[in-house]
């Protein structure tokens, strides 16, 4: 089976980069698929090579639509995966090819033009649990293909050796957040509420030294859309607890051998938001045995094997411009479960929970568990497609239409 796999660049930063770059070279090296990439971002002007694949670049367009019916033609795909908000694709786009769309559901139910896209797919390929279940409410078979985490790049280490190295104080209770501050209010990641909580936390907990903030710009000049949270720190009485260690990289990331450390550092990853499509972090946190806050809700209902969720209920729906609901946390219950956290700090019991609950997702085991038995059945399905006789056959006679 022939792919042109279509998101971010792999060596970019964002979180569809990752993915990629686990993703796609293993299909690839497995003998799995021949892939190629299209980089939507991070790449334009010339076509280059990534880990033994052909990427080609973007277009004019933020999400590639002007250049990938090209880029498929000269592939030969057999089906073109797109790696990003399936609403953001005119479904025109792949007319003549079979799209199948990696589609996450961040709100409930999923929004109208998601599903309206997703009507004009061959195949959606949902990447969280949830995902598959949303899809399936609206009328979908959706195949399934979860995201996954590179075990030599995240696991469990020593918290003191962690935080010697990151220059945290040892007898600290660190709380973590791995998010940017992107989009303006309300916050998709729910800033305000976060800081909020843990600043009621804080005023019971005089001892909490760290609100550790990573992937995240204090946004003091309103970058990209953010809101001020060093202002909003100080709102809430936390200014001189929170870190963002990483403002002068930010363009460039955080290097996966740092963000272990980050991890390994944290008594707790903070990842409850507005929604999720699945939430990498509460992934990558738990294989390093690190137990996690999140919201019941959206993708990561089914991502939390060690930690504490907050709940919700009907007066705390939120409906965006998408025309239809995410979930606003309360901000009370928030430090409740930091409270939680802290009362539990160093459980042997939470660490293993978190390391044998990630480890399905490990992406070797995606790809030979998931990728591997989907990719098959799409061909034989394809095979079946292409088996049918097209065109005229022969002509029927009214004499035997009518006999």
């Amino acid at each position: 089976m022939r792919i042109l796999w279509c998101s971010d660049h792999p060596a970019a930063t964002s979180g569809y980069s990752v993915q990629t770059a686990l993703t796609a070279p293993r299909l690839q090296r497995a003998g799995i698929a021949d892939v190629a990439l299209l980089a939507s971002y991070g790449q334009h002007g010339h076509i280059s090579e990534y880990a033994g694949l052909r990427v080609y670049p973007g277009g004019h367009d933020s999400f590639g639509q002007d250049v990938i019916p090209d880029a498929a033609k000269d592939w030969r795909a057999d089906i073109v995966i797109t790696l990003k908000d399936s609403f953001v694709y005119k479904p025109e786009t792949f007319r003549g090819f079979r799209w199948c769309p990696l589609t996450p559901v961040d709100h409930d139910p999923a929004p109208p033009a998601v599903v309206a896209a997703l009507r004009g797919a061959y195949s959606p390929i949902a990447y969280a649990p949830n995902g598959v279940r949303s899809l399936r409410r609206e009328g979908f078979d959706p195949l399934y293909a979860p995201h996954g985490f590179d075990s030599n790049q995240f696991w469990p280490m020593d918290k003191g050796e962690a935080r010697r190295t990151l220059g945290l104080p040892e007898d600290a209770f660190i709380v973590g957040t791995v998010a940017v501050n992107r989009g303006g209010l309300p916050s998709r990641k729910a800033w305000d509420e976060l800081l909020a909580g843990v600043g009621m936390f804080r005023k019971d907990n005089p001892d909490v030294k760290t609100l550790y903030l990573t992937h995240t710009h204090p946004a003091d000049d309103g970058h990209e859309g953010g809101i001020p949270l060093r202002q909003v720190a100080n709102d809430h009485g936390i200014a001189d607890i929170t870190l963002f260690p990483h403002v002068s990289n930010y363009r460039m990331g955080v290097s996966p051998d740092h963000l272990r450390l980050v991890y390994n550092a944290m008594d707790v990853l903070l990842a409850v938001s507005l929604g999720e499509g699945f939430g990498i972090p509460t992934l990558e946190a738990q294989a390093c045995g690190v137990p996690v806050i999140a919201g019941r809700w959206a993708a990561q209902t089914d991502l939390v094997w060690s930690g504490w969720f907050v709940e919700t209920d009907e007066a705390h729906r939120y409906r965006t411009t998408q025309m239809s609901y995410v979930y606003m946390p309360e901000p009370e219950a928030i430090a409740d479960r930091i409270q939680q956290a802290y009362a539990a700090r160093g459980s042997a019991v939470l660490r293993e929970q978190a390391i044998q609950g990630a480890a399905p997702y490990q992406i070797d085991r995606v790809v030979a568990e998931h990728w591997k038995p989907m990719l098959e059945q799409l061909e034989r399905r394809i095979a079946r497609e292409r088996s049918v006789p097209r065109g005229v056959v022969r002509i029927v006679t009214p004499r035997e239409v009518l006999a």
